[in-house]
């Protein structure tokens, strides 16, 4: 099994100067490179062969490096790695998995991959060009017994130096449990309340952004009167990331402690697929989203149901879990997003509307894996309206008579 671990890294002053070399030489390379390649294909387009590919761009750094002696100063491999991230992220723009490949600015997103002749002695990591290494501290495991380093990435986050280590693992994950229904539970995300199970346990917003915003917006104005290009300027960009750093840590501390709680308890996890990205478009509630961060959430309680056996059950995002009764199958198509408690007019239910919706989320789910079967025939799946997912007709539905003819 593939896993990594994260360390961070205390560099003296000459093996800091080699790692900013290295950051600046690789975005030289991936920018110029990207020039080229668009630069090729406009030229291109209409012969037969249009763009350039990683091989073409191999052989053109070693004559870049004719051009810029002191790219000799950098790991040859780097820079070679610099080139195998942009042919992927040209690959995933023309899978349309992605949009065009953008250039690399100073001072965002640093990194550097280095994929061979990578040794750990105690707490020090020695690779090419860092002979005598650099101290390390971070890590829960035995790094130094690690016999095959698949490659490792080097990476500036607020002026702090960390490394990625990623290799093979002994240990294979362990095989899922069995679909249960009784130890299953469905999880509704959303604002207000972060996180409703389909058992009545609710976990509140922990708000991180309003925790650090009064310190980020202060920075942020004295940043604009700041001269453009001095040092202070400098020192304050520095500030300012060191707190969007623990606004980070903080939100990945929170999805951490929650996912691996879920994922130890129940055998069985059900939830909704979100448009988050078209839920984004609305300015009202942007913020808000950002700061609950979904989406790394849903990755952690993947991985986690990996890691300990469990079962994780995607369900669609059009599947109607809000407005559903889970008494009675009445939907409600009235139902607003401000309606905070659902009320069901025909059985009379009152129920928390996050409750109710991830009551509904938990038994789609289970149906979706065949644990509950539908006892609708298909006619009246088609007129129910209710897609198969509860026994019994919508009681809302008013037929029309046909006109006589």
């Amino acid at each position: 099994m593939i896993t990594a671990a994260r360390v961070k890294l205390y560099p003296n002053e000459g093996p800091k100067i080699l790692l900013e070399k290295h950051f600046g030489s690789c975005r030289f390379v991936y920018n110029h490179f990207l020039a080229k390649r668009d630069e090729y294909y406009i030229t291109h387009k209409n012969n037969e062969k249009s763009s350039l590919n990683y091989f073409d761009t191999a052989n053109m750094l070693i004559e870049l490096k004719k051009e810029k002696p002191w790219l000799y100063e950098i790991n040859s491999q780097s820079l070679q790695m610099s080139l195998r991230f942009l042919d992927n992220a040209f690959r995933n723009f023309f899978h349309k998995n992605a949009e065009h490949p953008k250039f690399r600015i100073k001072g965002r997103n640093e990194y550097f991959a280095v994929p061979q002749h990578i040794k750990i002695q105690g707490n020090r990591i020695y690779f090419p060009k860092f002979s005598e290494g650099i101290y390390f501290m971070g890590s829960k495991e035995k790094l130094s017994e690690i016999k095959d380093i698949n490659q490792i990435i080097i990476t500036k986050d607020s002026g702090y130096y960390y490394c990625s280590i990623i290799y093979e693992n002994e240990e294979e994950l362990p095989e899922k449990k069995p679909l249960s229904e009784d130890n299953s539970v469905g999880i509704d995300l959303g604002i207000e309340k972060f996180a409703t199970l389909s058992n009545g346990i609710a976990i509140e917003n922990p708000g991180f952004i309003k925790k650090v915003e009064k310190r980020i917006k202060r920075l942020q104005k004295q940043l604009s009167k700041k001269e453009n290009g001095s040092k202070n300027r400098r020192k304050h960009i520095l500030k300012l990331q060191k707190e969007y750093m623990k606004l980070r840590n903080m939100r990945e501390d929170f999805d951490d402690k929650i996912s691996t709680a879920i994922a130890k308890r129940y055998n069985t996890i059900v939830i909704e697929d979100l448009n988050v990205h078209g839920m984004m478009q609305n300015h009202h509630i942007s913020k808000s989203l950002n700061d609950v961060s979904f989406y790394s959430f849903k990755q952690k309680l993947l991985y986690k149901s990996d890691k300990y056996g469990k079962n994780m059950i995607e369900i669609g995002r059009f599947d109607p879990s809000s407005k559903i009764c889970p008494s009675c199958g009445n939907i409600k198509h009235d139902l607003k997003l401000s309606d905070r408690i659902y009320h069901c007019n025909v059985c009379g239910l009152t129920i928390d509307r996050d409750h109710n919706a991830s009551k509904n989320i938990r038994k789609i789910g289970l149906i979706k894996v065949g644990l509950v079967r539908s006892e609708l025939t298909p006619v009246e799946i088609a007129t129910s309206g209710l897609y198969g997912i509860y026994p019994y007709r919508q009681r809302s539905l008013r037929w029309k008579e046909a006109p006589m003819l």
